[in-house]
C-alpha cells in the first residue's frame, strides 16, 4: 500500500485520503500537485512571496519532507549481490540524480543540474569520495526544492529546480551547500581525507563574517543531519566500514584540508527551520530581478535537457 505522510502530525495516511486521518489536515502529494511552474511570471508572484513570508515550517512537515525523499530513494534503489564499495556508492547516487563519467583528470568531479560527474581515471576510493561529496550537493538542492513545493503546493518542475538552482550561485547558500558536502566527507571517509577547501574559500570572500557563518552552521547542521539519515536508510556498517577500507587498499594520498572555523555549536532545529525559510524567502527577492532572469531561463532550460536524460520528476 502505498502511503503519505502528515506534515502536520506526521501521521501515516494511505495515499488515496485527501485528508489525515489521525489530525484532519490536508495532506500535500507533491509529486501530484495540481499547480505547475513554468516560467518566471509563474514564479514571481505575490502570492508566492505572500507564502514564503508567513508559512510556518513545523518540525513535522520537515521530517515528512525528508522521509518522502528517502522512501522516493529506496524505491527507485536497484539491488544486486556482490557488488564492490563504488559499485553500491553508484546506485546510491543513481536513486537520485544521473551519474556520468569523465577521464581528463581536470578534477575529481562537478555537480549541476541533477547531473553528477565522475572523472574515473581517478582511483575507486576517490571516486567514492566525489560521488559523496557531490550527491550531497544535490541532495541539499532537493532539501529545498521539496520545502519549498511543500510551501507552494506545487510539482517539481525544470523552471522550480532552475530557482534552487540560481538560489546556490548566491555566496551564503552556496557556504551551506559545501558546508554539507565536507561534513558528509567528515561522517563517511578517513580523517586525512576530509576537504573543507571550498568552505574556507567562501569564508575568506565573505570576510570571515560572523552572523552568516553563524547561520550556516545552524542551516548546514540541521540540513546535513538530514542528508547522512537519506544516506543511513541504505548505506549499512559493512558499507561504511568497506568505504574507509578502500583508502588503505588504493594507499591513497592525503588531500585533507581542515575547517577554517569552530564548527561546535550545537543545533537547534527550531533555528534551522526558520533560517532556512529566511534564507528562501531573502533569495527569492534577489532573484527576482529582470538582470536575473536570462540566468534562470538558462538553467530552466539544463534542467530540461536532464528531464529528458531521466531526471526524476
Amino acid at each position: 500500500m502505498e502511503t503519505i505522510y502528515c506534515a502536520n502530525c506526521g501521521h501515516k495516511n494511505n495515499i488515496s485520503t485527501d485528508t489525515c486521518e489521525k489530525c484532519g489536515e490536508i495532506l500535500h502529494i507533491f509529486t501530484n500537485a495540481n499547480k505547475e511552474i513554468n516560467s518566471i511570471n509563474e514564479l514571481f508572484t505575490d502570492m508566492h512571496l505572500f507564502q514564503l513570508t508567513n508559512k510556518i515550517l513545523s518540525l513535522d512537515a520537515y521530517e515528512t519532507i525528508i522521509q518522502s525523499i528517502i522512501e522516493a530513494g529506496k524505491n527507485r534503489l536497484t539491488y544486486k549481490e556482490y557488488r564492490t564499495p563504488l559499485e553500491q556508492i553508484k546506485a546510491l547516487a543513481e536513486a537520485y540524480s544521473i551519474l556520468i563519467f569523465k577521464n581528463d583528470r581536470k578534477n575529481y568531479g562537478e555537480y549541476a543540474f541533477n547531473v553528477i560527474c565522475v572523472d574515473e581515471s581517478f582511483d575507486e576510493a576517490i571516486q567514492i569520495a566525489t560521488i559523496l561529496h557531490e550527491l550531497t550537493h544535490h541532495l541539499f538542492n532537493t532539501i529545498l526544492c521539496s520545502i519549498v513545493m511543500y510551501v507552494w503546493n506545487v510539482k517539481k518542475t525544470p523552471m522550480l529546480d532552475a530557482f534552487i538552482q540560481t538560489m546556490t550561485t548566491i555566496p551564503e547558500v552556496l557556504l551551506i551547500s559545501e558546508y554539507c558536502a565536507s561534513s558528509t566527507e567528515k561522517i563517511y571517509l578517513p580523517e586525512e581525507y576530509v576537504s573543507y577547501s571550498s568552505f574556507n574559500s567562501i569564508c575568506a570572500d565573505l570576510k570571515y563574517d560572523k552572523t552568516k557563518i553563524m547561520k550556516c552552521f545552524i542551516i548546514g547542521k540541521g540540513i546535513h543531519k538530514s542528508i547522512c539519515q537519506i544516506f543511513d536508510a541504505i548505506m549499512d556498517n559493512q558499507l561504511k566500514d568497506d568505504i574507509k577500507n578502500e583508502f588503505k587498499k588504493y594507499d591513497t594520498t592525503p588531500i585533507g584540508k581542515p575547517i577554517c572555523i569552530s564548527d561546535n555549536q550545537s543545533t537547534n532545529n527550531i533555528l534551522r527551520n526558520v533560517y532556512i525559510m529566511n534564507l528562501i524567502n531573502n533569495s527569492y527577492n534577489l532573484i527576482n530581478n529582470k538582470e536575473i532572469y536570462p540566468l534562470l531561463e538558462k538553467n530552466k532550460k539544463y534542467y530540461e535537457k536532464s528531464q529528458i536524460k531521466g531526471a526524476y520528476y
